[in-house]
């Protein structure tokens, strides 16, 4: 399925906003965003293995004068919009859908509660941006050969050892971004050298 909203309206940062560049190894390009929030949900979405593709301020909610809506999300059979962190006043006049696509929104709440995993990808995101341009895909089969039994970060790094640990770190975390190995403690403790990773199960 094609992104059918995959370029970001223009809208003005008021100036209480932040800006905020980004590089989303995802969409292989930049992006620009106006808060803090948004940077939390963009994290989230480069975490999502099915998440397929996505674009920041994708549309208003009605005409140029309305709310800008904060991302248009792609995870394959369906597409929606994503409205990060509304004020009251906004929240009750989101519609249910913008032009037949549902609208979700992500409250405050909702990122307090997923903060483990995003201070944790906040960790992976950059080896992903700086292998991008030159992923080992021969590093990348021999770690998920090695991953039929888990096995912990620090073991996994010497087991490639004398492989530089941040090229085995950025193979490992492609994996991991792309759903063929999960650390099923990724969303409870913290990233770390004891952190297990393995295959999922069939």
């Amino acid at each position: 399925m094609t992104l059918e909203y995959g370029q970001a309206v223009e809208g003005k940062r008021r100036p209480w906003q932040r800006r905020i560049e980004v590089f989303s190894p995802k969409l292989r390009r930049r992006l620009t965003l106006f808060s803090r929030d948004a940077q939390d949900v963009w994290i989230l979405l480069e975490a999502d293995p099915h998440v397929r593709s996505f674009c920041e301020r994708p549309a208003y909610m009605e005409g140029n004068a309305g709310r800008v809506l904060d991302f248009c999300v792609d995870r394959g059979r369906h597409q929606h919009f994503w409205v990060v962190s509304p004020t009251d006043m906004e929240r009750s006049s989101i519609a249910r859908t913008v032009n037949g696509i549902a609208v979700r929104v992500i409250q405050r709440a909702d990122l307090i509660a997923m903060a483990m995993r995003i201070s944790n990808w906040s960790q992976i995101v950059p080896y992903r941006i700086c292998s991008a341009r030159f992923a080992d895909r021969s590093l990348q089969r021999d770690i998920l050969t090695r991953l039929e039994k888990p096995h912990r970060m620090d073991l996994l790094e010497a087991a490639f050892h004398p492989v530089d640990v941040s090229s085995v770190r950025s193979a490992l975390f492609e994996l991991l971004a792309t759903g063929k190995v999960i650390a099923p403690a990724i969303d409870s403790a913290p990233l770390s050298l004891s952190t297990v990773f393995r295959r999922p199960s069939p």
